[in-house]
């Protein structure tokens, strides 16, 4: 597998894969899985109306995208109120690791 015009960035690599013609991501999950689960053992004890529901890292986003063709980083996203409730079932069915409460 060669893997030409790679970029690396603090925590994650991507590049052009010329074997497949795919672009390729790695990351590491594991600062986000830690994040998600200080959050859930630091919850808030009082409801304050709004409580933030996951950490998703970028090979995540990327995924969701590739799977389900949903743009969590598009800039009308959180104004779809199906996408954002389909990306929440998704998270809470295939990521739930990355739940924050």
């Amino acid at each position: 597998m060669e893997t030409k015009h790679k970029v690396r960035t603090l925590d994650s690599v991507a590049g052009f894969n010329e074997d497949n013609k795919r672009w390729m991501f790695q990351q590491d999950e594991k600062p986000f899985i830690e994040a998600a689960k200080q959050d859930r053992e630091t919850t808030w004890k009082r409801d304050i109306g709004y409580k933030k529901a996951c950490t998703i890292p970028t090979i995540v986003q990327l995924e969701i995208f590739e799977k389900y063709d949903i743009d969590i980083m598009a800039d009308d996203f959180m104004n779809d109120s199906d996408k954002v409730k389909r990306v929440m079932q998704i998270i809470k069915s295939e990521y739930p690791y990355l739940m924050s409460y």
